[in-house]
């Protein structure tokens, strides 16, 4: 969920780097107790030093996590050594421990055994001098008002959305500036009404319109994020802006929803529906062909609720074929007919965790995780399979241990990475893993940015692809990564 939460936290940046080799759990018994595993497989690094991310594993019996359960740490292959050669598990079922690399170049493996528990975990790693790398190309600094919230980029052009500092926008390959990802240039900078909402004109995030029919580049759609109770109330407006001449850009209409805050937008542009997360209010489908003016209340031309009427706080959404998929805080991923916005499930997905924001390629989807639910933190990637109608089976998850909430969720161009923000923890900042097997990502790269990354945009320019990402304050800036060469 693409929240306000901020943190003060002093720079620092680190570069963690993951790789491709397989681990596997072994459980000869089918039911009793099992030790699983969680995280922390398949990475690379520099011989001699510690992995960025420790091994995880899970002790648990029919479901229900083994508190207290010993767990031994064996390195098996590479002359590395564990930090903790003997732990237990915790309340969750859990235990962790990082292994520092052999000092050769080479294949690294350690054995994870549970005492009175058949099975073990094996994990592997490697050890190489040319690891992957991610690049900060670029620093733009935002007014500490609250700071940089979120950013949209097409055409080379990046859509800063800067809270009570308003909309920047800036040339990063578009050429109406001679901007370049490495070298940003303003365009225009301007705020957008407060409507009377508490707090101001809190510009959150936007959409900038491509109609196919028109063949227009005119309109740019604002959410305002007012004050808000999870799963009761509210506020904040949809707000349009003519932008047919970047350098003076004109709010033309918007949208209010009583009782209800808008937040993030996806769109079906060849239908020329917005689709807008209105929290307690859902989803709601506008109509926005022709010309827009005044109020859009009588654009809507449909609306759903994830759970039901009176249980969603729905915060994004993004959709494939003939569905539209959107992330609910309280329940989880839910699939609606992409015209009627009729549900295709019957039931929540997720209950245990906040579900923060969301991304769809094929037949996976994947939600991030927020805050604390229930003593829960929000530090899971969940995994999805889509069926042919549309409905989502959680199909798996990837735990990430060093942070809080998984804020952003995102897909390169390619397919080829999935990408993550986190926030809070020992390492918030940037995650990318590999899609090579979609269900099973695994990580490649990690930039620690002990402030927090709030939300990663991805965008291909010019043949390289780059994360542009919110930092928060207290400098914040919008950073704009190359990740270009994480994968070879």
């Amino acid at each position: 969920m693409r929240d306000s939460c901020v943190r003060r936290l002093a720079p620092l940046l680190v570069l963690g780097m993951l790789g491709a080799c397989g681990g596997s759990s072994t459980n000869p018994e089918p039911d009793g107790p099992r030790i699983t595993l969680v995280s922390g497989d398949g990475q690379v690094g520099l011989p001699g030093t510690a992995l960025p991310q420790a091994m995880r594993i899970r002790v648990e019996n029919g479901g229900a996590p083994l508190s207290g359960v010993a767990i031994t740490w064996t390195v098996t292959q590479g002359n590395g050594q564990v930090t903790v050669p003997v732990s237990s598990t915790g309340s969750d079922g859990a235990a962790s421990a990082t292994l520092q690399l052999g000092p050769g170049v080479g294949l690294n493996e350690a054995v994870a055994t549970a005492a009175d528990v058949p099975g073990e975990v094996r994990f592997t790693a490697s050890g190489t001098l040319t690891p992957p790398t991610v690049h900060v190309v670029a620093t733009v600094p935002v007014p500490p008002n609250y700071g940089h919230h979120d950013t949209f980029v097409r055409d080379g052009l990046a859509f800063v959305s800067a809270w009570n500092s308003g909309m920047y926008i800036y040339d990063v390959g578009n050429g109406v500036r001679g901007g370049l990802p490495t070298l940003p240039v303003l365009v225009t900078q301007f705020t957008t009404s407060s409507n009377g909402v508490a707090g101001g004109a809190q510009v959150h995030n936007a959409w900038w319109f491509h109609n196919p029919v028109t063949g227009e580049k005119r309109y740019l759609f604002i959410g305002q994020e007012g004050p808000a109770t999870i799963g009761l109330s509210a506020s904040g407006d949809l707000h349009v802006v003519d932008v047919s001449d970047l350098t003076h850009p004109v709010e033309v209409a918007s949208l209010r929803i009583d009782g209800a805050g808008v937040h993030n937008f996806w769109m079906d542009e060849p239908r020329q529906v917005l689709y807008a997360a209105f929290y307690n209010a859902g989803v709601v489908a506008i109509d926005v062909s022709g010309q827009l003016g005044g109020s859009l209340t009588n654009r809507i031309i449909a609306r759903a609720s994830p759970g039901g009427v009176g249980a969603a706080n729905t915060g994004g959404g993004a959709w494939g074929g003939n569905t539209l998929y959107a992330s609910d805080m309280l329940n989880g991923l839910w699939a609606f007919d992409k015209v009627t916005l009729v549900s295709k499930q019957e039931s929540p997905t997720i209950t245990d965790r906040f579900t923060s924001d969301l991304a769809v390629r094929g037949n996976v989807a994947y939600t991030g995780t927020w805050g604390t639910r229930g003593g829960q933190r929000g530090n899971v990637i969940n995994i999805f399979t889509l069926a042919a109608s549309g409905s989502p089976t959680l199909a798996g998850s990837v735990e990430l241990p060093g942070i809080t909430t998984v804020s952003d969720i995102a897909i390169s161009p390619d397919g080829r990475q999935l990408i993550a923000t986190g926030e809070g923890g020992v390492s918030p900042g940037l995650y990318l893993f590999d899609r090579t097997d979609p269900l099973h990502p695994v990580q490649r790269a990690q930039v620690t940015i002990p402030s927090g990354l709030h939300t990663g945009e991805v965008a291909t320019i010019g043949g390289r692809t780059y994360v542009f990402g919110a930092k928060n304050p207290p400098s914040p800036a919008m950073l704009i990564f190359d990740i270009t060469d994480v994968l070879p």
